[in-house]
């Protein structure tokens, strides 16, 4: 079986799956197609593309490139399309070859009539049109679905899939002390809302509960946060260590008691929630966000919240022991392991892609009652 992963730029956690399915097909049946170079953006948190592995196509880079990454699409039994544009999967579609659109939700901003309406023509050319049933949906995030499916969009034809990592080595959790230790790490900015941290952690405070907040990263929130920590006597509680680098901010996570992911619905996944429950770190997270759903068990591997019911998340991690919240730590890295690890993706994959080339989609719905390979509807 020979598969290629076509995505816009060189990313860590896709290279992690990358060499999980070359693992398992071998290097000459597995290609990862980077459409072009890393962006401004993803540079300035620290990503770069410094991979080197044999099976990587650097689409921009030459015609030559470009030709080999075309012959790919063309003669491989399974193509996962990323953010890659349209165009170049289309006519596999048409000739029936099994290909996987895989994408965060679609609405990341609530639609008006309106809004829909104005995509009519990005709909149709990217979906309507190419509506066939050898052409599946592979959702990352918990709503990624459901926003295409109540348009009638890969109806039965949708699978639970996100983004994966290695799990690493496991580490000791942290040693006893006077405190709860939380960790905040993403982009100062609204879709963020890095507030909702502040609110937390005044709320523990306000209930008698020590706490302290690290927050990690940078953005044009940055001034604003600075002003709110003042404002709320938080300075001696919260510290802001701007951009730190991969391995700075793992054994930050390893440290911390609980993660906290703040973002609103606009977050299509949230990675460092992958990355926080790897290392041994429960995390508090928003359910509009679109891992929230997959990767936390409520109360297990951490806690979820709704919205801006701040006051009743504080209640629960206040009434929580050291204990409970270690326990947390413990379970997030083993459900991690046991279902969401790149390893497992790879396996599935190839799994439900072998069910899907011979045509055995019934069989393919029931394989997995959790985690990625899912089917959904």
């Amino acid at each position: 079986m020979k598969v290629v992963f076509l995505t816009n730029q060189a990313s860590y956690h896709q290279m992690h799956y990358a060499r999980a399915m070359v693992n398992l097909l071998g290097a000459d049946s597995f290609r990862i197609v980077f459409q072009k170079p890393t962006s401004e953006s993803r540079a300035e948190m620290g990503w770069t593309d410094e991979f080197t592995e044999p099976y990587i196509i650097r689409f921009w880079q030459s015609d030559a490139s470009t030709s080999e990454a075309c012959r790919w699409i063309d003669q491989a039994d399974v193509v996962i399309q990323g953010r890659f544009p349209i165009k170049y999967v289309r006519q596999r579609i048409e000739q029936g070859k099994l290909t996987f659109a895989c994408q965060e939700r679609l609405w990341k901003k609530r639609p008006s009539l309106a809004r829909k309406i104005s995509r009519i023509g990005h709909l149709y050319k990217n979906y309507y049109s190419l509506n066939k049933s050898n052409y599946h949906f592979l959702a990352i995030g918990a709503y990624a679905a459901q926003d295409l499916n109540d348009m009638g969009i890969f109806l039965k034809r949708s699978w639970r899939f996100g983004y994966f990592i290695d799990v690493p080595e496991q580490r000791p959790y942290p040693s006893e002390r006077d405190h709860i230790e939380l960790l905040w790490c993403a982009r100062l900015s609204a879709v963020k809302q890095p507030q909702r941290a502040l609110q937390i952690v005044k709320g523990l405070i306000d209930q008698g509960v020590k706490a302290k907040l690290t927050m990690i990263g940078d953005g044009h929130l940055k001034t604003q946060l600075q002003q709110n920590i003042s404002q709320l006597s938080l300075s001696k509680h919260v510290k802001m260590l701007g951009w730190q680098t991969q391995e700075e901010v793992f054994e930050a996570m390893r440290g911390a008691d609980l993660f906290l992911m703040t973002s609103h619905h606009g977050e299509g996944w949230g990675l460092v929630v992958n990355e926080a429950m790897s290392n041994g770190c429960g995390v508090v997270a928003n359910r509009e966000l679109g891992s929230a759903a997959c990767l936390i068990d409520d109360g297990v591997t951490g806690f979820l919240y709704d919205g801006s019911d701040i006051d009743e998340l504080v209640e629960r991690i206040a009434n929580s022991d050291q204990a409970q919240i270690a326990s947390m730590g413990l379970q997030s890295r083993e459900r991690m392991s046991a279902l969401w690890s790149a390893t497992i993706a790879a396996s599935r994959s190839i799994e439900l892609f072998e069910a899907l080339l011979v045509g055995n989609d019934l069989a393919a719905k029931s394989f997995y009652s959790e985690g990625p390979y899912t089917s959904i509807g």
